[in-house]
């Protein structure tokens, strides 16, 4: 044995250490071929050898914080920089949130360590579907952050994240968090010179790999693209790479609206039969900043070509409400389709618990909050539907599938990504925009102010794009996708199915001379 293996502190730094490495280096942004594969194995080591539940809890936090703090960082860089509250608050801010996620890993350590505890090593096959179920919750529970969940680690495989298709993120989360018990388990094994049994521990770990790898080869996807272009819609994206801390002046709003003509003419003499604009990409209370709304409608009269584009929106009714909404005006420069932004970011378009927070400011214009959008709203663009979402609403596979639902045959995402500055964030965020276009099988033009603006088919490749911080316009070509995934067909079943067998598991006290009836007893083999 080794010397680390005589020192368990030694040993849980080396495993901790191994799974924050091996968990951040493998999520878009860093990318590592096969590291969303192996994580798991470090953090199970680190949990199940820790001499108490509670003890591996402690240990989970700290490692699930550690590794979280590479994959938001960014979040000080959007409150210091682009919110102009200090680098003192925005290094405490991306702690907080990472800190946050950070109990739900330890959480799935104290899982980890409680289901070994109860059935012994067979008991970690089912630590899988607690950790499913756990980036579920997350998904959900305080508005939710599901930002870079264990399945993303394979959103950049043109192969491999085909599977989404089946049970959405949750189901390559369970894929992938299953290798890492298989590989952990055969460590084991191996680690006590069972050779046979190291490799019998190899095999469900192997199969998940062959699943992916064949599925992504011969599944839907292969059949996806056949046929003429007669079906297709081309769409041309306007980045027009506005200075964040500017595009609110109103000496630029004007300028503003030039750069966008400009970009919307040239995608127009590229053959585009609608352009897509960013969130507030026009940057004034579109309807009620009466001359800037009519030089905006003068200017898609003038370009002769429909528009989809981002802008604020004020509702009168109900005492008056602000929405951060998404608008479809037709060549003639009339309105004839509106979303309303459905999935606000706290803090950032509202202060959440306003009453007991009544000292906070949110990082957007304006005194008073965002209020919700209450339904998907779809666009009617040459003979298809349109589903829009708004910026961070794309990181929210149920919001895009609802659209689909619908009867939405691709899809719209328009973001301001210049909040995060020229770090991870912007390509985290179009990784789990690709996703979405393979989850439900619909292709997306995505605009984003500052980049990346992209066409993604329903394979989830990139078929056009613009990089960050350019100013530019791209035409391409969308083919609507028709039918439905088992994804778009049974939504979040998957997840909540590994809430309710991880619930029985973990506590149900069975007992008897069947079935779970050896809880307790000590370990016998697979």
């Amino acid at each position: 044995m080794t010397g680390a293996a005589h020192r368990p502190g030694a040993r849980a730094f080396s495993s901790g250490a191994l799974f924050v490495l091996a968990y951040a280096a493998g999520m878009p942004g860093y990318d590592l071929p096969g590291a969303p594969f192996v994580c798991m194995a470090p953090f199970l080591d680190l949990a199940v050898r820790a001499s108490s539940t509670r003890r591996a809890a402690w240990r989970g936090w700290i490692a699930g914080t550690a590794g979280s703090l590479p994959l938001y960082y960014w979040i000080a860089h959007t409150v210091s920089v682009e919110g102009r509250l200090g680098w003192v608050l925005g290094g405490l801010s991306a702690l907080l949130v990472s800190a946050y996620l950070g109990a739900y890993f330890s959480v799935a350590a104290a899982a980890a360590r409680r289901l070994e505890e109860r059935f012994g090593e067979r008991g970690l096959w089912a630590f899988p579907l607690a950790w499913t179920g756990l980036e579920l919750a997350r998904t959900y529970l305080f508005t939710g952050f599901p930002w870079m969940l264990l399945g993303y680690g394979l959103a950049g495989n043109a192969v491999l994240r085909q599977a989404a298709d089946l049970a959405g993120v949750a189901g390559l989360s369970f894929l992938l968090a299953l290798s890492g018990v298989s590989l952990y388990l055969a460590g084991r094994r191996w680690s006590d010179r069972s050779r046979p049994g190291a490799l019998l521990r190899l095999v469900p770990g192997a199969a998940a790999v062959l699943f992916l790898f064949l599925y992504g080869l011969f599944g839907p996807a292969a059949n996806l693209g056949a046929g003429t272009e007669s079906g297709t819609v081309t769409v041309g994206i306007a980045q027009g790479g506005i200075d964040q801390a500017a595009k609110w002046e109103p000496g630029n709003q004007q300028k503003t609206l030039e750069i966008y003509e400009d970009l919307t003419r040239k995608a127009r003499d590229a053959g585009a039969r609608v352009v897509i604009w960013p969130e507030t990409a026009a940057p004034f209370f579109y309807g009620w900043e009466t001359a800037l709304s009519l030089r905006l409608e003068a200017i898609v009269a003038r370009t002769g070509v429909p528009v989809i584009f981002g802008a604020p929106w004020y509702d009168p009714a109900e005492g008056g409400k602000f929405y951060n909404s998404v608008f479809h005006m037709d060549g003639r420069g009339v309105v004839v389709g509106r979303y309303d932004k459905r999935h606000l970011v706290p803090f950032g378009e509202y202060i959440p618990l306003r009453s007991v927070l009544f000292f906070l400011r949110k990082l957007t214009p304006g005194d008073s909050d965002f209020s919700a959008g209450t339904a998907p709203s779809l666009f009617r663009v040459e003979g298809t539907k349109v589903a829009a979402s708004v910026c961070y609403e794309a990181v929210f596979p149920e919001i895009l599938r609802e659209g689909v639902r619908e009867g939405a045959t691709w899809l719209v995402n328009v973001t301001n990504d210049a909040w995060f500055g020229d770090t991870v964030a912007p390509h985290q965020h179009l990784a789990m925009a690709r996703l979405r276009c393979v989850e439900l099988r619909r292709p997306m033009a995505r605009a984003a102010n500052s980049g990346i603006s992209a066409v993604i088919d329903s394979r989830g490749a990139v078929v056009a794009s613009e990089g960050l911080f350019r100013q530019g316009v791209f035409v391409a070509e969308i083919r609507p996708g028709n039918g439905e995934t088992p994804y778009a067909k049974t939504g979040d079943i998957f997840g909540i199915s590994c809430i309710i067998i991880s619930v029985f598991t973990l506590f149900f006290p069975l007992r008897g001379p069947y079935g779970f009836g050896i809880a307790g007893r000590k370990d016998i083999g697979a």
